[in-house]
């Protein structure tokens, strides 16, 4: 039985109250890894306010949570290939009984650097389990051969099951289209 949970942009790993995180807690390098500079269209889901988005676009993570896989540290901005697995994404967040509102934003991402877990699975799929598992394996202090279950399960159960991508930040909200609203009921 696993100790910990990788999620992707739905949630983070989790650990228990006593770990400690590292300096750069989230950060993940993989070896050999794909990032590409590439004009793409890309959807997030985001409880932001259109008018909040239209202002300021997307900087990067707020979150400050020691799990998170983060290719591109604090300027890493969540997003999806798919609007319907942008959906998918929005109906597996826990909420707990509280409603929520997300608005589906499109994304054109004008040269800017753009990590795919589905390409990376698919070109080098041992460097992207082995840079997860690494993470667990400091985050979550468990034994490799956990860990790297942990990492394949998060990689086939929420990275690819929502083709999530990370888009380096900040982007421009001249890059950023509002598409639809979306409510779930508590």
């Amino acid at each position: 039985m696993l100790s910990g949970k990788i999620t992707s942009f739905v949630s983070s790993f989790y650990k228990t109250s006593s770990s400690t995180p590292a300096p750069k807690a989230g950060n993940v390098t993989f070896a050999k890894s794909v990032s590409s500079v590439r004009n793409t269209t890309v959807y997030r889901a985001d409880t932001r306010s259109p008018a909040t988005i239209k202002k300021f676009g997307f900087s990067g993570t707020n979150s400050n949570e020691p799990c998170e896989v983060r290719v591109f540290g604090k300027n890493t901005v969540f997003a999806s290939t798919s609007k319907e697995k942008v959906k998918d994404f929005i109906h597996m967040i826990k909420h707990q009984g509280q409603s929520k509102k997300y608005h589906l934003y499109q994304i054109e991402t004008n040269k800017q650097q753009v990590f795919s877990f589905r390409e990376n699975m698919d070109k080098n799929p041992t460097s992207l389990i082995n840079g997860i598992a690494n993470l667990a394996i400091r985050e979550l202090g468990i034994p490799q051969d956990e860990a790297l279950a942990l990492a394949k399960d998060a990689i086939h159960s929420n990275y690819l099951a929502v083709d999530e991508v990370q888009v380096e930040g900040p982007i421009s909200p001249l890059s950023i289209k509002h598409i639809n609203t979306i409510s779930i009921d508590g």
